[in-house]
């Protein structure tokens, strides 16, 4: 497939904005502008900063799931670099690649970092959906939408068993995939983490509550802006932007992310103007974290942050 480069994520980035931007009634913005509630926007601000030191913690369980031990201060001062990286830097995985940075001690142990970061992806991405499917359960009998998720996940669901099941079943196909030798480490990684491990449920319970408090984060971010939504459908519209933001199409996820929050709280019954400006709202809450991160980030040595570049432009 293809890479998208940087100028054409850039145009669709300004595209997608554009395309937001028309649909909206700007008469009625000022009077959506002047109810803007400033405590509720503080409150969601709270939650983003309390999602910092949980985000720290299930990554590090990740990481003791792979044998690898880090100090909790280490990780959560990483884990902000990383905020910073994918949020106010024009790269989608700039973070995650930091992360990989500063948890690796010793080339054999690229591979499980790499790996720690990606189970630590994968099992929030699966609380994510879960939280979404939770809440397309509760509106699916009122709108089509959640139907429609319900559906795909069941769909899904059946995917994922019958691949678990040919891989595990399928002596031949495992045999050629464990043939394949620059996916050694990757067989060295599964047989590491596949085995019981009590790591395993505090790193899912983390990543639960983590979402939770994404979903709680957008539901004060519409709620601060006037838009009224269950909290069933705050789960359902965190999913659908979660999903979004995993398209590399855009300069960090700009007008992907919104329009997917938007195009879904649309769907669930929220007037248009409110549904964009919720999900500015929510976007424009996460700068002063990621600032501060990015302040946090300049008392790294220059030599960590130039590895660090090196690497993300690989």
């Amino acid at each position: 497939m293809p890479r998208i480069t940087r100028p054409w994520k850039i145009v669709f980035t300004l595209l997608l904005l554009a395309a937001l931007a028309w649909g909206i009634d700007w008469r009625e913005m000022p009077a959506h502008l002047a109810r803007i509630d400033a405590t509720l926007g503080m409150l969601a601000l709270l939650i983003v900063v309390l999602e910092m030191p949980v985000n720290a913690w299930k990554w590090s369980w990740s990481l003791r799931l792979h044998d690898l031990r880090f100090p909790w201060i280490y990780l959560f001062r990483t884990a902000c670099f990383g905020f910073f990286f994918n949020n106010l830097l024009p790269s989608a995985i700039g973070g995650d690649v930091y992360r990989v940075i500063r948890t690796t001690e010793q080339a054999s142990d690229r591979s499980r970092a790499i790996s720690a970061v990606l189970v630590d992806r994968v099992v929030g991405l699966a609380a994510m959906l879960c939280n979404g499917l939770l809440g397309a359960l509760v509106l699916m009998q009122t709108y089509e939408l959640a139907r429609w998720y319900v559906q795909a996940a069941a769909v899904g669901l059946v995917a994922l068993v019958v691949g678990f099941g040919l891989l595990y079943k399928g002596t031949g196909l495992r045999r050629k995939l464990s043939s394949i030798r620059f996916l050694q480490p990757v067989w060295d990684n599964l047989r590491r983490i596949g085995r019981p491990r009590r790591e395993w449920l505090p790193l899912i319970a983390t990543s639960f509550l983590f979402q939770l408090l994404a979903a709680l984060c957008l539901y004060l971010s519409f709620a601060a802006v006037g838009a009224e939504i269950a909290w069933p459908a705050a789960l359902l519209i965190t999913a659908a932007a979660g999903i979004g933001s995993i398209l590399p199409l855009s300069i960090s996820g700009i007008g992907v992310v919104e329009g997917s929050i938007a195009g879904t709280a649309v769907a669930l019954g929220v007037d248009y103007d409110l549904a964009v400006l919720g999900a500015i709202a929510l976007r424009l809450i996460t700068l002063p974290v990621s600032a501060a991160c990015g302040l946090l980030y300049l008392t790294e040595s220059g030599e960590t942050r130039a590895q660090a570049q090196r690497l993300r432009e690989e």
